[in-house]
Order: C-alpha cells, then structure tokens, then sequence
C-alpha cells in the first residue's frame, strides 16, 4: 500500500514539474520577446530608422547585444566568484582573476570597438552618437519602470503586480537586460551595483 502511494506521489510529481517548468520557461520567453519589441519600438523612434536603415540595423544589432550579454555574464560571474571567495583565495588565485576580469574588458572594450566601425558604415555618424544616447537613456527607462513597480508592490503585500517580473528576468533575478554593464558607448550600469 504504502509502496502504491509513493510510486503514484513520485509519477504525479513527473508530470507536474515538467508542466510547471515549461510554463515559466513560456513566461520568460514571452516576457523577453516583450522586451525586444519594445526595445525596437523605442530604438526606431528614437534614432528615427527609416524602414531600410531598420533592416540593416536590427541583426546587426542583436548580434552585438548577445555577444554583450555573455561578456557582461561572464564578468559579473567572475566578480561574484572573487567576491564571494576573496578570503579563501591565495594572492596568485586573486592575481589571476583579477587577469581573467581584465581580459575579458578587453574583449568587451574591442567588441565595442569593432561594433563601432560597423554601426558607422549602416547608419550615418549622428545616429550612431544618437545610438549611444538612446542604449542608456532606454536603460534608464527600464530601470524606472522597475522602481515604479517595485513601489507599487508595498500596496499589494509585496506580491508584485500581475505583470509578473518585467523584460528579461530568464537571465537572473531582478535583472535588466543590458543595464550591468559599465559607461561607454552601448554600455551601460556597473557590475558592483548588482543588476
């Protein structure tokens, strides 16, 4: 009986997880989706693309933006790690993380580089200085709409409202695509502040 009971709680539970889990990978996907759309609504409006400078723009781009994340992520993981161990660490294990992070802002500052001298022959020199402008100030806008949810939340009992936890939160919590970066041109907050 009680062998009956366990296998039934055991096969429950396998369909249920799976079930559950492809229901927040949905909501995650459409809520990045909701991302990017709003991030090209605003971007267009912004630099004022005309349909073909659009066309050329958007892959390149996203292309950009992708390979930016997974520099940032890897960045971030990596001060995390030394943070996280920093008093367990040898100098030599410090020295060579702090070698690690220097390498990989490199490679961020040449992606950077490299992204420049493409954007530069799509689009004309105004709206590529534009580009820069709108990447942070669209930061910045995101941000704002995360606080005014987050103040909104103390209303409910801090349960959040039912627009769930807003544009690209698959990527961690409480993250905002795009807004852990440094300064710069495409770039945007620091890795220290936590997003």
């Amino acid at each position: 009986m009680k062998t009956i009971r366990t296998r039934a709680i055991v096969t429950f539970l396998s369909l249920i997880i799976p079930a559950c889990m492809v229901s927040l990978s949905a909501q995650t996907d459409e809520q990045i989706e909701r991302f990017k759309r709003d991030m090209e609504v605003y971007y267009n409006e912004q630099l004022q693309l005309t349909p073909a400078e659009q066309e050329k723009f958007w892959p390149l781009y996203n292309d950009f933006y992708n390979r930016k994340l997974r520099h940032d992520e890897e960045e971030r993981n990596m001060y995390r790690y030394c943070h996280s161990n920093v008093e367990n660490m040898s100098d030599e294990e410090i020295t060579q993380s702090l070698e690690k992070i220097m390498r990989v802002k490199d490679e961020k500052h040449k992606l950077h580089r490299d992204y420049h001298e493409k954007f530069l022959k799509i689009l004309p020199p105004k709206k590529v200085l534009l580009l820069y402008k709108v990447e942070r100030d669209f930061r910045m806008h995101l941000i704002r709409q995360l606080r005014k949810r987050g103040s909104g939340n103390e209303s409910r009992g801090g349960r959040g409202s039912d627009m769930g936890p807003g544009p690209g939160m698959g990527q961690g919590a409480g993250q905002v695509p795009g807004a852990d970066i440094d300064q710069g041109p495409g770039m945007g907050l620091s890795p220290a502040l936590g997003f």
